[in-house]
């Protein structure tokens, strides 16, 4: 009688039943807490070994994730940047033009003269030729031979009018000479251009003219207005063998940097060049 197993509806039956019991005393007396512990320490390793490629593969996967984020933010700050110095740009050179505008607005014009302002174009290609284009021509009713002026003097005289732009050969041109005088002294010379530094030719070595003084259009010459600014002296040379003095100018007016220039237009019934 003793010899016969239980079935396996016993065995399950007594399994489920020990089961229950375990599960009651260790919740009421957490009596196998020490067999857990065991039991996660000895497997620990096991546990460690198995989830480590797990761990790494999405350490890779985060890895790139990340670095494609890093560089589609680095694109986005990139191209925020060029736009930004763009604008940064474009603000400068209004606020530039705005200051020029503004000093051309307050600038008294000479009797018997009407302002026109204009923008520069663009500069001649020929690198030995001092000549500017402007954003006005006939359009605007601009005649050859008047003269151009920005906030600080004389910058040179209109030579060719074309349909909506015109032509301005600049005071620093080597072609160019304009008669003007010592404002300290009113001697009248003449200066001639001659690229970044413009001279005072056939000057007696007697004159008074010394470094610092200021030379502006007399008006003799009826082309330009008498009293714009025209060069500073910078260097005077009295060789001793020669009867004329070498004299070295500085323009004052923006020859090369102003943007935006003025034209002065002659009254109607005044003489014109």
């Amino acid at each position: 009688m003793f010899t016969r197993r239980p079935g396996p509806v016993a065995q399950l039956a007594l399994w489920t039943v020990l089961s229950l019991v375990l599960i009651v005393v260790d919740t009421r007396f957490q009596t196998l807490d020490w067999l857990r512990s065991g039991v996660a320490t000895v497997f620990y390793p096991v546990q460690r070994t198995l989830h480590l490629p797990f761990e790494f593969g999405g350490e890779v996967a985060d890895f790139f994730t990340r670095h494609r984020i890093l560089l589609s933010q680095n694109q986005a700050l990139l191209e925020s940047s060029r736009r930004d110095g763009a604008l940064l740009a474009r603000l400068q050179a209004l606020q530039s033009e705005n200051e020029e505008l503004r000093k051309l607005a307050g600038l008294r014009h000479p009797p018997g003269y009407l302002p026109e302002t204009a923008e520069v174009l663009s500069t001649a290609r020929d690198p030995f030729s001092r000549r500017v284009y402007l954003d006005k021509g006939e359009n605007a009713s601009i005649q050859a031979g008047w003269p151009v002026v920005d906030s600080q003097g004389l910058v040179g005289q209109v030579t060719r009018v074309y349909p909506l732009s015109s032509e301005v050969t600049l005071i620093s041109d080597r072609d160019q000479a304009v008669p003007v005088q010592i404002q300290r002294t009113g001697q009248r010379v003449l200066v001639f251009g001659g690229g970044d530094i413009m001279e005072v030719r056939y000057l007696p070595t007697h004159t008074d003219i010394q470094q610092g003084d200021v030379l502006e259009t007399s008006g003799i010459d009826r082309v330009y207005p008498a009293g714009l600014a025209v060069a500073k002296v910078v260097r005077v040379t009295r060789p001793a063998d020669n009867p004329y003095a070498r004299v070295s100018c500085q323009p004052i007016a923006g020859v090369d940097k102003s943007r935006v220039l003025m034209v002065l237009k002659p009254k109607a019934g005044e003489t014109k060049p």
